[in-house]
């Protein structure tokens, strides 16, 4: 008893230990988790932040590359001069990987004497020619004209080298290309249109010299082409820069800014059409700060560093607007990715993965854990009761073997005398041999039961037959130990399917058990009779009774485990193997039965076999009735 608390208790320690363990694991799992999940939300949005920034310059080079052939010239104020934009143009074109970037080439003449005109770029190629105002150059006329209006009126020449800058954004932040004297210089964006735009008057040549120009108010315009941007240099972008092996990564749209909203570029069908609530990334194209004119013009969905991080620096590189325009008239790029919605979704969707994934494999832990000691202490029970049931089988088998070997040393001592008592001496040496014989054969019984080897032979029985051969084979015993049986068999039972020899093993496993623990009362009795069983139909029930010692409740499962011995049973010191009742319920269930158990302390017990019993059928062979029987 003492050894089973500690094996209780040593089990306790060891689970309460792995419990704590697996709760140790899945907070560390979870803290983990979320700090590769940050790590990589970080990562990847410094990484999209990058690509969007390269993007941008990349586009601005783009942009840069025809304004930087078109520069100021000191020999431009004469149609000659124009005529030396076309042949840089042209040569422009000839150089450049996106020679259909520039729709039209203008020049837009104001004079104080007369009414402005328009220079347009012939097909040729070769000079300009005068042209109608474009319908499109409304706002544009309107806003150059407020220009030549800002420039009489303070006396000054109207230069855009400064250019427009928004307010809150440093001006020098542009970078030497926009300074006077820079390839750049003047140069500013009209959303619009699109197109690029710089004033010619009061230019300066590569030198930084101021030239006076007698075109006072005179502009060049670049139309862009919009299908051009939409079909081949917004696409060659986004795969340079947003690509994935298996293509885009994210669905990236580019929107013109304009009243109506209008998508210029996406990715995919209706993406920019609408509001993008859960974009990864946007961008104000033209370095228009997003807050009022405070902080960055990108936008990433997560970087805890984009105040001190690359996205500062982006300004260095755009063209400014030509008028101070709200934000919603810029130009934006918008990004989200593809697989599994916004990224931070995407990120979140994977940690929770990554998380059930991981307490998943804790569980599974946690179950091999378990059934570990389950194992482990279930193997130590098996040893113990195997060690139990070698010392009780050395018991049961000295007993007779001490009887025969004083037995056979009185007959050849020849201290037995007399026909009788040489009969006598006979009667016990049989008696006790065959005790052990059947103690050697409910041995072998249960051992081939547990490997499968036992075979039945299966046929209707009936249930008389099945008692008498138990009490046959246990009379001896029953005589010996001066037991009274009463039987209550029910007349006309049907008959039951079953092999003989089996089905009589039970009950007479059944009778032994009564006899052993029937105490000084010495009654068993038995008892046969059909009862409805549920769903399953008849059965008989075959009951053995006696009014011994009982059996606790606790004990009902595991008195029908090999080996067990009731620890009262031991201290009683009641001899026996543990294998009587295992095999009976193994025999049984072999017959599609079940056995059962009711028992009070000291009132004794009644086991039960339920068996499932053959209903007769008749039919009609050759003009003969005959009976025959199914399960």
């Amino acid at each position: 008893m003492t050894s089973r608390i500690r094996e209780r208790e040593f089990s306790t320690v060891i689970i309460i230990l792995a419990v704590t363990v697996v709760i140790v694991l899945g907070v560390l799992q979870y803290r983990w988790s979320n700090q590769v999940s940050e790590a990589t939300s970080i990562r990847l949005a410094d990484s999209l932040q990058m690509s969007m920034i390269n993007w941008h310059l990349d586009f601005f080079r783009v942009l840069s590359e025809v304004c930087a052939a078109l520069r100021d010239d000191s020999d431009s104020s004469s149609q000659d001069g124009w005529d030396q934009y076309a042949r840089r143009f042209a040569d422009w074109k000839k150089s450049t990987a996106n020679p259909d970037l520039v729709a039209e080439l203008y020049i837009l003449q104001y004079r104080k004497t007369s009414a402005a005109r328009v220079l347009r770029l012939a097909r040729s190629g070769q000079r300009f020619e005068q042209s109608d105002w474009p319908s499109n150059f409304r706002q544009l006329r309107d806003e150059i004209q407020q220009h030549a209006s800002k420039s009489a009126a303070d006396g000054s020449s109207g230069s855009t080298d400064g250019a427009n800058f928004p307010a809150g954004l440093d001006r020098n932040a542009f970078g030497n290309s926009f300074y006077p004297g820079g390839p750049l210089a003047g140069w500013q964006f009209e959303p619009q249109i699109p197109a690029l735009v710089r004033s010619v008057t009061g230019a300066r040549s590569s030198s930084g010299r101021q030239v006076s120009a007698p075109n006072a108010g005179d502009w060049i315009v670049i139309a862009l082409d919009r299908s051009d941007m939409r079909n081949k240099i917004l696409p060659a972008l986004a795969q340079r820069y947003f690509r994935g092996t298996d293509g885009l990564d994210y669905q990236i749209a580019v929107t013109t800014g304009d009243n109506t909203g209008r998508v210029l570029y996406s990715s995919d069908v209706g993406f920019g059409d609408a509001k993008v609530p859960d974009a990864d990334g946007t961008m104000n194209i033209f370095a228009r700060p997003r807050d009022h004119g405070q902080g960055s013009p990108i936008h990433i969905f997560h970087t805890p560093s984009q105040e001190n991080g690359p996205a500062a620096s982006v300004a260095v590189t755009w063209f400014p607007l030509l008028e101070d325009k709200g934000t919603d008239e810029d130009w934006r790029l918008i990004v989200r990715h593809r697989r599994g919605g916004a990224l931070g979704a995407f990120i979140a969707d994977s940690r929770r993965r990554d998380l059930a994934i991981s307490f998943g494999v804790l569980f599974l832990l946690v179950i091999s854990v378990a059934i570990l000691i389950f194992t482990s202490t279930r193997a130590q029970r098996m040893a113990k009761l195997q060690m139990d049931f070698v010392t009780a089988v050395s018991h049961e088998l000295r007993t007779p073997l001490t009887i025969i070997s004083s037995a056979a040393e009185n007959i050849a001592d020849g201290v037995v005398e007399g026909k009788s008592q040489l009969e006598q001496y006979g009667s016990v040496i049989v008696t006790q041999a065959r005790k052990l014989f059947e103690m050697v054969e409910q041995i072998l019984l249960f051992a081939a039961i547990r490997e499968g080897q036992q075979r039945y032979s299966l046929r209707p029985l009936q249930v008389p037959e099945i008692l008498d051969a138990a009490l046959s084979a246990t009379a001896g015993l029953i005589r010996t130990a001066g037991f009274q049986v009463e039987q209550e068999i029910e007349p006309d039972l049907p008959r039951i399917a079953g092999d003989l020899l089996a089905l009589s093993q039970c009950v007479q496993n059944l009778i032994t058990n009564a006899l052993k623990y029937g105490n000084e009362k010495k009654w068993i009795g038995i008892r046969a009779r059909l009862t409805e069983h549920g769903l399953n139909g008849k059965e008989v029930q075959i009951s053995v009774s006696d009014r011994g010692i009982g059996i606790a409740p606790e004990e009902f499962r595991q008195i029908f485990e090999a080996f067990y011995r009731s620890p009262s049973v031991t201290a009683a010191q009641i001899h026996g193997t543990g294998l009587g009742l295992p095999l009976a319920k193994s025999l049984v269930e072999s017959m599609k039965g079940e056995i059962t158990v009711k028992s009070v302390p000291g009132r004794g017990s009644t086991f039960t076999l339920h068996l499932p019993c053959l209903e007769p059928a008749v039919r009609q062979v050759e003009g003969k009735t005959t009976e025959s029987v199914s399960a």
